[in-house]
Order: C-alpha cells, then structure tokens, then sequence
C-alpha cells in the first residue's frame, strides 16, 4: 500500500434502502477481508444500514459522524454520514420507493460534493433503484447521468471493467434505435481518447485497444452496413493521429474472447448489450462499473438492487471487493 501522511478517505454510498446495498455495504465493511488503503466512510442514513447489520447477525456498530474523522473508525465500528432521513411511509423491503429514491439521491449528491472538495479521494457507490429514483422526482437514467450532472461535465463514458480488461461504451442506456442514431465518428473518437486517459492513469505500459464494428462481421466491406467504413474507420485514423494505439473495427463476435485473453487491454462497445453481454459472461461475479471522463473517481458494482433475493441473506459482497479495489488502483493506493 502506498504511504501518506495524511489519512485518505473513500465515500462508499449505501444504495436504495430497500434493495441489497445497505446488505452488501454492511457485509462488506464486516468482512477482515476487506480491500485495504483508504477509510471507507458510508453515505446514507445510519439507522437503515444498522437495521440490515442487526438482521444479518453482525456484530458490528455503526457510528454516525458528528463532525470529519482524522482517522479510521474503530475496530467493528463504521463511519457513517448521515445524507437524510428515510421516509418510511409505505416503505417495505424489496420494492421501489420514492423515500428510498430520495435517500439514494441525496446520498450520492453529498458524496459527489465531498469528492470535489477533495474530503474523499473517491465514490464507490451502491445499486439504486431507477424506479425509485423517478418516484422521487429525479428522472435520471441512474447513478452515470446523475453523477455527471452534479460534476457539470458532458464527456463521460459507461465502462466495464475488471483488473484485466476494461469495455468502454461509445452509447450506453438508450434505446438501441437511439443508440445507433448517436454513434458519430466524434462520439467514437471522444471514447477512444477516454479510455486511452485512463489507460494512462492506471499506467498501464504500451496500452492496446481494440474497436468493435457495429454490424455483423464489421460490415463485411460494407456488405452488412457502412458504420465501419463511414464512421468507425475515421475515428480510429484521427486517434491514431492523436498518438492513441487502437486496432479494428473487429467483428464483435470474436474481439472480446482475444481481449479476455490478454491480447487488449480495453475494447470499444458500440452499444451497451454489445459490451454488457460479454462482461457480464466473463466477470459477472468480479466486473466493476467505472465512470470516466468525470473529474473524480466513481466505481460501482455491476449489478443491481436484486429486489428478488433482500431479506434472503443470499446477496454476495465480493463484487463490492472488486469495485473498491478498482477505485483504489485508479487513486495509485493499490501496492
């Protein structure tokens, strides 16, 4: 780990309430296992996440700050600040809410505000509910939109990532007409320079990238579609241009396999499915939801508030492992 002399601290927002966040979060920061190299500090509300830890039997306590910790929290102790209170009326485990949607809002805008000031060195953020989010009257497509918004920045990109490989998205939550309509020849270019930044930041040496095409065999020579020839091909020249290392457009169906392999170390998803499928195939237990182009650190976990299993004790906390480990390697704190 590295050394600093001042003590460094992540915002770990505790997610819908009624879905597996606060479960995980709490599993999570129980667990000796537990990546180590920065002080996790909750955002949420200090009486659902100790409701949660009370049913899972754990021992653990949750503290609510009074005023900013100078170091970690004690033994079997969580630091927690306090974003709102939930609105309980009608509130039940396991369905939207919009008390819920409210809570996981003002959790992620408290957290957002203390990274730009610098209090956190990055977010790794719970599942929320869209659903609930809307309830609220916040009508986000989720944690990416939102947290961009808050950020005041528009060059932004959904990525899948594990600590191997990393699938970032020219388009992410729309519908697949829209979709198509938005992969520009500067849309894809603007993602080929995102993904080489990060790849930098992580220092990763002599990175690779590889481009998918967004038709059938890449087009086949424009056989299936032109998008590889008129908007894909372009964009690649003019970042090569730029000096970034990228290959392709690929046929989809055979690119990622190569990737998983260790032959690239980020490959370019047109469209969500494109990317999500594959990820999710290969990593579901270990991918790692990462925001770039923000001016902060955001990870998430690759999955969702799994309304199907609260309450159940079945919700896995090691791909919050994951997302922490990742916001740790993107902030140079991993050994």
């Amino acid at each position: 780990m590295a050394h600093h002399s001042s003590p460094v601290f992540f915002a770990v927002t505790m997610g819908d309430a009624a879905g597996i966040g606060p479960e995980i979060v709490a599993k999570a920061l129980s667990d000796p296992a537990m990546p180590q190299g920065a002080i996790p500090i909750v955002i949420g509300e200090a009486k659902t996440l100790q409701e949660r830890i009370d049913w899972l039997g754990l021992k653990t306590k949750v503290c609510p700050l009074s005023q900013w910790p100078t170091g970690p929290a004690q033994a079997g102790e969580i630091w927690v600040l306090e974003a709102g209170t939930l609105n309980r009326a009608g509130f039940a485990w396991g369905k939207p809410h919009g008390g819920a949607g409210e809570l996981a809002y003002q959790s992620i805008v408290t957290a957002v505000r203390l990274a730009k000031e610098g209090r956190v060195r990055a977010l790794v953020t719970a599942p929320i509910c869209k659903e609930s989010l809307h309830l609220a009257g916040h009508k986000y497509d989720g944690h990416t939109g939102l947290i961009a918004e808050l950020c005041g920045c528009r060059r932004y990109r959904m990525t899948f990532c594990t600590l191997d490989w990393r699938i970032i998205h020219v388009t992410a939550h729309l519908a697949l007409s829209q979709a198509l309509e938005q992969i520009t020849v500067e849309r894809v270019l603007e993602s080929l320079q995102i993904g080489w930044e990060h790849l930098i930041q992580l220092k990763i040496h002599a990175p690779r990238i590889a481009v998918c095409g967004l038709n059938p065999h890449a087009g086949e020579a424009g056989i299936f579609g032109r998008e590889e020839i008129e908007i894909i091909q372009p964009a690649m020249d003019r970042a090569r241009a730029l000096g970034i290392a990228c290959e392709g457009p690929f046929a989809p169906d055979t690119i990622f396999l190569k990737a998983f392999q260790g032959e690239y170390d980020l490959v370019v998803a047109q469209y969500h499915d494109q990317g999500h499928i594959p990820g999710k195939l290969a990593a579901f237990d270990r991918g790692v939801n990462v925001t770039l182009g923000l001016p902060i650190i955001r990870t998430s976990v690759d999955h969702g508030t799994a309304f199907d299993i609260v309450k159940k004790g079945r919700a896995d906390h090691r791909n919050f492992f994951h997302a922490y480990r990742y916001a740790l390697g993107m902030a140079n704190l991993l050994e």
